[in-house]
């Protein structure tokens, strides 16, 4: 799994690890658009680049054994590496791949992942994803679930 440095496309390793109470102090609504500390009693991972603490992104899941899918709660990237003046690609995608890697080991080939987006970019994790529609929710599944993990889950 890896990051892109935009400027030399340099391919910089990432790490996804568990949130720890002590990150909640770097995790702020300005830097993340969001008050992650009411996700602090859900499962929430960050992304950081390997050897460097800081963090990159974020994801809260549910994992939804009814329906054999991992529920993707919220999605962010922190706000300096977001639109055209990003020094980081490939944040949110690796995130999304860590999503469905979590699923596909818990569920097997009947995996998926399911989002409720914003609306400004429910076409863009459309393009970008291979997520399709249905209703307000986006879902990956079956092929397009693997496609995913063969362009982001790798090294």
């Amino acid at each position: 799994m890896f990051l892109r440095r935009i400027i030399d496309d340099q391919k910089i390793p990432a790490v996804i690890a568990p949130v720890v109470a002590s990150d909640y102090k770097a995790i702020t609504k300005k830097k993340f658009s969001f008050n992650w500390n009411l996700e602090k009693e859900r499962t929430v991972y960050k992304l950081t680049a390997k050897g460097d603490s800081t963090i990159l992104g974020l994801i809260s899941v549910t994992i939804v054994t009814t329906d054999q899918l991992v529920e993707i709660r919220l999605l962010a990237v922190t706000v300096e590496q977001i639109g055209k003046e990003k020094k980081i690609d490939r944040i949110a995608g690796n995130l999304i791949a860590f999503a469905a890697r979590l699923a596909v080991k818990e569920f097997g080939a009947n995996a998926a992942i399911t989002l409720i987006p914003k609306t400004a970019l429910r076409q863009h994790y459309i393009n970008r994803y291979g997520f399709e529609p249905a209703g307000r929710i986006l879902f990956a599944e079956g092929a397009k679930l693997f496609e995913l993990l063969k362009s982001f889950d790798h090294d």
